[in-house]
């Protein structure tokens, strides 16, 4: 644990410390002891949430034993910066959940809850950037349950004249393909 926490010590928000970091942790056989990070908000979760985004980013299946701790793990950040790490890897699971080489199977209740998830932060007062993966990723699932469509084109049409240009483009996006 204690290499670990050196490597998220001296990760900085630089795409290229972010990277290496990332490298330290798969070399090393780190991710499970990085992923015990995120369990609990504390001053290094965003830093692990960010590099646990760069393995997703490169190589969604490396995640696969994790998908739980994940998902589970992703409803007690309040804060943006984690917000939007873990919309973003929820939508390299969702987006490889649908790929029939990849070894990434979302379970229904994985699902739901990335669903749940996704509504909530679309919903609430979250920066652009965690709203526009939130709306991909519950159109990516509009198809686990009926309303679920319904619902997103709603809220999207709703908040779509008032939101920022980043939202109505993907927003307009979304809304073209339903």
């Amino acid at each position: 644990m204690q290499r670990v926490e050196k490597i998220l010590e001296n990760t900085s928000l630089k795409l290229a410390s972010r990277q290496h970091a990332s490298e330290l942790v798969l070399t090393n056989n780190l991710l499970p002891q990085t992923i015990e990070f995120i369990k609990f908000p504390q001053q290094l979760s965003m830093k692990a949430w960010m590099i646990i985004e760069i393995i997703g980013r490169d190589n969604v299946d490396i995640l696969g034993e994790s998908i739980t701790a994940i998902i589970n793990n992703g409803k007690m950040y309040s804060d943006s910066s984690s917000k939007r790490c873990i919309m973003k890897i929820f939508s390299f699971l969702v987006d490889s959940h649908f790929h029939s080489n990849s070894s990434i199977h979302l379970h229904h209740a994985e699902k739901k809850e990335v669903i749940r998830l996704s509504f909530q932060y679309l919903m609430n007062d979250e920066k652009t950037a965690v709203k526009v993966f939130a709306m991909q990723n519950i159109y990516d699932l509009r198809n686990e349950e009926k309303w679920i469509e319904t619902e997103l084109i709603s809220l999207l049409e709703k908040n779509i004249s008032t939101s920022t240009p980043g939202y109505r483009s993907r927003a307009l996006k979304i809304l073209r393909k339903l």
